[in-house]
């Protein structure tokens, strides 16, 4: 069977490894080469689960990174708090570690089989399914490029991320992005004097409304992430990077922050935060995969533990079906979709107290942060976590 794939990112990438053994895949990423951006991600869950299956988790461990935890600051630079990392590692029984995002996808790309057509700078202009058109060729689907180019492929998967075009396609009128009512930024950049001032724990600041992180991405980057609660649902086009508007809004939340400002690029990363609903996820031979079919947004910590756990299931179903590949998709669906929502659910759970939204919910955190110090808290707070 030939697969295409549109998106090169990690949903994508894992579903090419996984698909190799047994099928011509080809990969169309419409950038120009594996993407920078990105943000620290703690990679736990069925994702971590599915890495070992695959074989590829030592390749991402050695990318990742053991922080010691976490420390709260205020805006005149005095800590506030902390939080180990410790127990949660322990309930994750050792199944745990941080990750810059496109370190993930440059793992993905390390162990990749030599055997996957990858194409950067492909831009798919349209999809359709020759079944559902009628055609004569009707277990076909075919993908058109701008460049001219036409793909014809027993099965087309759509990695192309929230925002995906083709999630219209396969649920017609119905797929949604839904808002969470936050908008993100974050860069890296070179800083080893606040690297190793920050060293193995992230800073996240002790404030209302917006919120910001600081950590040593290594000896010498430093990672940034900054967060805002927007107003009703904003919209869901994204946003313009603006370092100007990031400068602005976001000083005076730590001292620590207001060097990191200092440096902000002129491009980085800059999108609302969005779970992605599509009451379907594939028709004919064209499906949905990772974020176009269900992301659940970085409120609920698994967005890139869900995109290769459901790359893997994916594959799993199609091999489990052989050329019955309408079932394959059916069946992945109908087993994966479960846990999904389950993880979309907990984002949904976490968007009400992401960053607090008044002095009174910010003083609940922090109480609420010294109550995990209470003997057995701790780690009732941490299997929740891990089992959400």
């Amino acid at each position: 069977m030939d697969v295409t794939i549109i998106g090169g990112g990690i949903a994508g990438l894992a579903l090419a490894h996984e698909l190799a053994p047994d099928h011509d895949v080809t990969v169309l990423e419409s950038s120009p080469g594996p993407r920078g951006g990105g943000y620290m991600i703690d990679f736990f869950g069925p994702g971590f689960y599915a890495a070992e299956r695959m074989g590829i988790l030592e390749e991402l461990r050695s990318r990742g990174h053991e922080f010691e935890g976490v420390r709260y600051g205020t805006p005149d630079g005095v800590d506030s708090g902390r939080i180990d990392v410790g127990p949660l590692v322990q309930a994750a029984g050792g199944r745990y570690f941080s990750i810059l995002r496109p370190e993930v996808e440059l793992g993905l790309l390390a162990v990749l089989p030599a055997s996957v057509d990858l194409r950067y700078g492909a831009q798919v202009v349209a999809v359709r399914d020759a079944g559902l058109e009628g055609a004569a060729r009707a277990r076909r689907a075919v993908v058109e490029l701008a460049d001219g180019t036409i793909l014809d492929s027993d099965l087309v998967v759509a990695c192309d991320g929230v925002r995906s075009p083709v999630r219209e396609q396969v649920s017609p009128g119905h797929g949604a992005i839904v808002p969470m009512g936050y908008r993100v930024a974050s860069y890296l950049y070179e800083d080893p004097e606040l690297a190793a001032e920050l060293g193995e724990r992230m800073l996240m600041t002790d404030t209302v409304r917006r919120v910001g992180w600081a950590y040593a991405a290594d000896d010498t980057r430093v990672g940034v992430m900054l967060a805002e609660r927007v107003e009703g649902a904003a919209g869901t086009k994204r946003p313009e990077p603006d370092r100007e508007r990031l400068q602005r809004d976001f000083t005076g939340l730590h001292p620590q922050v207001d060097r990191a400002l200092a440096h902000a690029p002129e491009s980085f990363y800059d999108d609302l935060v969005a779970q992605a609903i599509a009451p379907r996820w594939s028709r004919g031979r064209i499906a949905l995969a990772g974020d176009a079919a269900h992301a659940p947004s970085l409120l609920a910590g698994q967005g890139t533990s869900v995109a290769i756990a459901g790359a893997e299931a994916l594959a799993r179903s199609l091999r489990a079906t052989g050329p019955h590949v309408e079932a394959g998709l059916a069946e992945y669906e109908r087993r994966w979709r479960p846990t999904v929502e389950k993880v979309q659910r907990s984002g949904r759970r976490s968007a009400s107290f992401f960053t607090p939204s008044s002095p009174a919910q910010l003083r609940l955190q922090q109480i609420g942060r010294r109550t995990l110090g209470l003997p057995g808290v701790s780690r009732l707070v941490t299997r929740t976590f891990i089992a959400a």
